[in-house]
């Protein structure tokens, strides 16, 4: 049966045997093309190393070039930088800006206070009060 490119018709049953022979006919057809002839021998290579490895721009395609030295062949690449991650630098300094500088520089208080509490007592306890929030402070 040869190819017919009216088959199946739109709206028809499918049958197989139409199917199986349309798909025959169409490998017959690509069989039948000739094939070009053969190019030419390239070169035998002895070495294939690796030429340079640049950085290029965020975004910007990857490439690779092909050089040749005689029997050698030397390969180059450029690879994009990647994209910034999540965070810039000065997302994270603002950040760092609304944080504690180092709350465990304060040492603990180890007052006894009396009852009632002395003037003293009292000074000693804002005195660790006002450290505290100067080491909370940016």
């Amino acid at each position: 049966m040869p190819f017919d490119p009216t088959k199946p018709a739109n709206g028809s049953p499918l049958s197989s045997e139409e199917m199986r022979g349309q798909l025959t006919a169409l490998k017959a057809l690509i069989d039948a093309v000739p094939a070009g002839p053969p190019g030419p021998q390239g070169p035998a290579f002895s070495s294939v190393q690796i030429g340079s490895v640049t950085t290029g721009a965020p975004g910007s395609p990857a490439s690779a070039s092909v050089a040749t030295f005689g029997n050698n062949v030397e390969i180059s690449f450029v690879i994009p930088e990647g994209q910034p991650g999540e965070v810039t630098t000065v997302e994270l300094s603002n950040e760092i800006a609304g944080t504690a500088r180092n709350p465990n520089t304060v040492a603990p208080l180890g007052l006894a206070v009396s009852d009632p509490p002395t003037q003293s007592e009292m000074q000693q306890i804002v005195a660790k009060l006002d450290e505290l929030i100067a080491a909370l402070m940016r």
